[in-house]
């Protein structure tokens, strides 16, 4: 286990023109919608966090692209995924992205989840042989309860009001993010199902349990916390309490990076995800 900050950038990654984006579905329990950038690189699998779709990992794409074959995945429920009445809980999430493994015959994968999307990938059951390396970006590992249950409450009412309403309120929780980037946020929300919420308050004590799931984590995992003084998600506690269960765990504080760390700090970001893939697995 290891703790540490973002070292100096010695060399950023430089960006290498715009990718080609390829669309596809996979038809599993529902309609999963990726897309992904093909290069001779290994796969890395990219999470979004709740209400996002695959659209957030656009704009540092390009900077994956020279190392990795890039695979960006609608969840269930966001995007252009199939939006079932029920079954939003981790597991039903994690599925999902296991089934998508299957589908696309992946092997040494680089697993990196944003907010939600990193306690997704705490949960997905896969062998090291599948997945090599696990990244957890500013996730909510509370290990239990969710936080901010009014500010859920309060977007489930304002995702059916005009977009502008959402990302005015949406801004004051992203601190540096910009209207565009809130905007954005807003009309991804719109387009979430509602149940993506809901079930999420049904179990509000219980929905981040993922102590097992934790302690069954065979590949190397990076925990990335984003600047505590940009409202980072990720909490000292909730560190030290993964740090203690996971056999293989690190952690990396990156100052000045806000929730959505690959946005403030993409290149330093690409370059600390591309160095840990290389790390040799236990």
């Amino acid at each position: 286990m290891q703790r540490g900050h973002s070292p100096g950038m010695t060399q950023p990654h430089l960006a290498t023109g715009t990718p080609h984006f390829q669309h596809g579905t996979f038809e599993g329990d529902t309609r999963i919608h990726y897309v992904d950038v093909e290069s001779e690189g290994p796969p890395l699998v990219l999470i979004h966090g709740i209400g996002m779709d695959w659209r957030v990992w656009q704009a540092v794409a390009r900077r994956f692209v020279p190392y990795f074959h890039l695979f960006a995945v609608d969840l269930r429920g966001h995007g252009d995924s199939g939006k079932p009445a029920h079954g939003y809980s981790l597991a039903h999430y994690a599925a999902d992205l296991e089934d998508l493994f299957d589908a696309l015959d992946l092997q040494n994968i680089t697993l990196v989840g944003s907010s939600l999307g990193g306690a997704i990938a705490a949960v997905v059951e896969a062998p090291i042989e599948l997945v090599s390396h696990r990244v957890f970006v500013d996730p909510p590992l509370t290990l239990g309860p969710i936080r901010d249950e009014r500010m859920f409450r309060d977007i489930l009412v304002l995702k059916h009001e005009p977009v502008e309403a959402l990302a005015h309120y949406l801004a004051a929780s992203n601190p540096g993010a910009g209207q565009h980037a809130t905007r954005m946020m807003s009309e991804m929300w719109h387009r979430a199902a509602d149940a993506v919420i809901q079930e999420l308050l049904e179990n509000p004590d219980t929905y981040y349990e993922m102590e097992r799931a934790l302690r069954n984590i065979e590949s190397p995992t990076l925990l990335i916390q984003a600047d505590p003084a940009k409202g980072a998600v990720l909490r000292e506690i909730d560190i030290q309490r993964a740090l203690e269960l996971l056999p293989h765990g690190e952690s990396i504080t990156i100052p000045g990076a806000g929730h959505a760390v690959h946005a403030f700090k993409p290149a330093e970001f690409v370059s600390i995800v591309e160095r840990f893939s290389q790390r040799e697995s236990v």
